[in-house]
């Protein structure tokens, strides 16, 4: 790819010209949700002019053949080539690649593109859950390459932006990124969209929501063992796995249903707990979402979970595992209204103040801004929405 410093220089401009900007977006799990919130965020920004890439995951055409399957590959080259052609229509502003997978073959582009890079976990933060993945370290000599690779990707961004600070602390610790370029803006929810219900119901048993597509590795099998021991709730799964219930196990299998779907949001307004006890995850967005809607939430101790459940606050941390335990923290809500209405406020007060989809997108937009080296009162000042 060219790397002609005049294309990638961003505009002088006047005083009322909008921000040129590109966003290359991953299209896997929680990443399609991400993109979604951040075209919803860009429509109410008249100061930016933004294009959104979207990298599908599914191969398609030469990608399917051997040796071109590979994702980092993939999605890196498919980067590469999106910045490409938004170049090749006229100068940028700046750029914001989701996730540092996509960002591996663009690192000579960021040196004069001044590019933000966003990331849910670094490779070693997936190392560390890598088992409930199925996912391996490679030969010595490989990680010491996969990392370069990675630290050179980091480096060339003006900024990064991590979903959680357990994402920052690995930059900082494992990969040499200064503290001061590092940003944690988690992708956050819609909290219009994700919100409490109206009142607390009082009828029927008490209903535990689960969303997590792999049913296996999310926990599901260990919620349904888990709830056989507890007769007085029942078992919401949202999941695209076919799932066999147990026959002492209350449950409702919800297949089908997509990030942001009318019926989604409806079952977490009519749940009472939310129960997400992963084997091995960074930090799902599922998660949030629960929070938004005023859940108390049970999730184990696996990646970056305890950022959004906090242990005895707004609700339980488990081992991951541990169904007994899974068991207790179900049961301890399931027998205390108080503790639930208590936990779920906790939650509700931490999703509006840190998983605001709307207010943290405009943080990473002002980022966008400062990177390119406009202050930004310089383009929202032209923005009648900014006021």
């Amino acid at each position: 790819m060219a790397t002609d410093t005049a294309r990638h220089r961003p505009r002088d401009g006047r005083d009322g010209d909008r921000a040129r900007l590109l966003f290359v977006m991953e299209q896997t799990l929680g990443h399609v949700a991400h993109t979604r919130n951040l075209e919803q965020a860009l429509a109410r920004e008249d100061w930016i002019d933004g294009r959104v890439a979207r990298l599908p995951f599914e191969p398609v055409g030469v990608s399917r053949l051997p040796g071109l399957r590979n994702w980092s590959f993939r999605a890196s080259m498919m980067a590469r080539l999106a910045l490409k052609r938004e170049l090749d229509r006229g100068p940028l502003d700046g750029a914001f690649i989701h996730t540092q997978v996509a960002s591996l073959l663009s690192a000579g582009v960021m040196r004069s593109l001044p590019t933000v890079v966003s990331l849910d976990a670094t490779p070693r933060n997936f190392d560390e859950v890598g088992m409930a993945y199925a996912h391996q370290r490679g030969a010595a000599v490989g990680e010491v390459v996969k990392a370069m690779i990675n630290r050179r990707a980091f480096l060339g961004a003006s900024a990064l932006v991590t979903s959680s600070q357990a994402a920052a602390d690995s930059l900082m610790a494992d990969y040499g990124v200064p503290g001061a370029r590092i940003h944690v803006i988690p992708p956050g929810v819609d909290i219009e969209r994700f919100r409490p219900s109206d009142g607390p119901r009082t009828d029927g048993p008490i209903r535990v929501l689960f969303v997590g597509g792999d049913f296996q590795r999310k926990g599901g099998y260990d919620l349904l063992a888990a709830a056989r021991g507890l007769p007085e709730i029942e078992l919401d799964l949202v999941t695209s796995a076919r799932v066999s219930v147990p026959a002492a196990v209350r449950c409702r299998v919800h297949s089908g249903l997509q990030p942001g779907d009318a019926d989604l949001t409806a079952l977490y307004r009519r749940a009472d707990i939310f129960a997400l006890p992963s084997l091995g995850d960074c930090l799902p967005q599922a998660l949030a979402e629960a929070a938004a809607s005023g859940l108390p939430l049970v999730a184990t101790s696996t990646g970056a979970m305890a950022e959004v459940v906090r242990d005895n606050v707004n609700g339980f941390i488990v081992p991951p595992g541990s169904v007994t335990d899974l068991r207790a923290a179900l049961r301890a809500l399931a027998k205390r209204p108080d503790l639930r209405r208590a936990m779920g406020l906790e939650s509700l007060a931490l999703a509006r103040r840190h998983h605001d989809a709307m207010s943290n997108y405009r943080r990473i937009f002002e980022l966008m801004a400062e990177s390119a080296g406009r202050r930004p009162a310089r383009w929202l000042a032209a923005s009648p929405r900014s006021a």
